[in-house]
C-alpha cells in the first residue's frame, strides 16, 4: 500500500516538471512569432504588405503595422513598448482612433493600456475591413477579458498571443473571425 503514494507522488511531480517546461517553450516560441507580426515590404502594385495582408491603402497599412507592434507590446507586458507603439498611431486619419492612441501613449500603467487598446480594436476593425485588398487578419477573442466581459484584437496568424493577459495566460482566446 505504500508503493501506492509514492508512485502518485513521483508521477505527479514529473507531470509538473513536464508542464513547466512545456510552457516555458511555448512562452520563447510566442514571443518570436509576435516579433515577425509587423514585416513590411511593397511589391509591384504599390500595395503594402504586413504579414500576409495587403492593403489598397498604405498609410492604413503603416497603422496596422504599429497596431501590431501595440498588440506585441501588450504581449509582452511592456508598457514603454506600448507608449513607444501608440504613439505611431496618434495620426491616424480618425480622430478618434488617434485620441486612443494618445491615451495609450501616455498612460503608464499596463492594465489602463489594455483597456484603451480594446476599445482602440472596436474602432479598427471597419478601417481594415475597408482597406485589405487580398489576404487575411484574424480577429481573436478572449473571454476572460476585463473580469468576463470579454476583449478582441486582430493578429496578423492565427497563433493567440493574449493582449491582455500576457504571459499570466498567453494562448486564452479563439480565433472569432477571418478578415479577408
Amino acid at each position: 500500500m505504500k508503493r501506492i503514494p509514492r508512485n502518485l507522488f513521483f508521477i505527479a511531480f514529473s507531470a509538473g516538471i513536464i508542464s513547466f517546461t512545456s510552457c516555458k517553450e511555448n512562452k520563447e516560441s510566442a514571443t518570436d512569432a509576435t516579433q515577425e507580426d509587423v514585416k513590411m515590404t511593397q511589391d509591384d502594385n504599390a500595395k503594402t504588405i504586413v504579414q500576409n495582408a495587403k492593403f489598397n491603402d498604405e498609410k492604413v497599412a503603416s497603422e496596422y503595422a504599429a497596431y501590431l507592434q501595440l498588440k506585441d507590446a501588450l504581449v509582452a507586458t511592456d508598457a514603454n513598448a506600448a507608449k513607444k507603439a501608440a504613439k505611431k498611431m496618434t495620426g491616424f486619419e480618425n480622430a478618434e482612433i488617434a485620441e486612443l492612441a494618445t491615451k495609450i501613449s501616455e498612460e503608464t500603467a499596463i492594465e489602463a493600456q489594455r483597456k484603451v487598446f480594446s476599445e482602440l480594436t472596436v474602432l479598427i476593425e471597419p478601417v481594415l475591413e475597408n482597406a485589405i485588398a487580398s489576404g487575411e487578419i484574424y480577429k481573436q477573442f478572449c473571454p476572460m477579458a476585463f473580469d468576463g466581459k470579454g476583449a478582441s484584437w486582430f493578429a496578423a496568424s492565427e497563433e493567440i498571443n493574449n493582449p491582455y493577459f500576457g504571459d499570466k495566460m498567453l494562448h486564452c482566446g479563439r480565433v472569432e473571425k477571418t478578415i479577408q
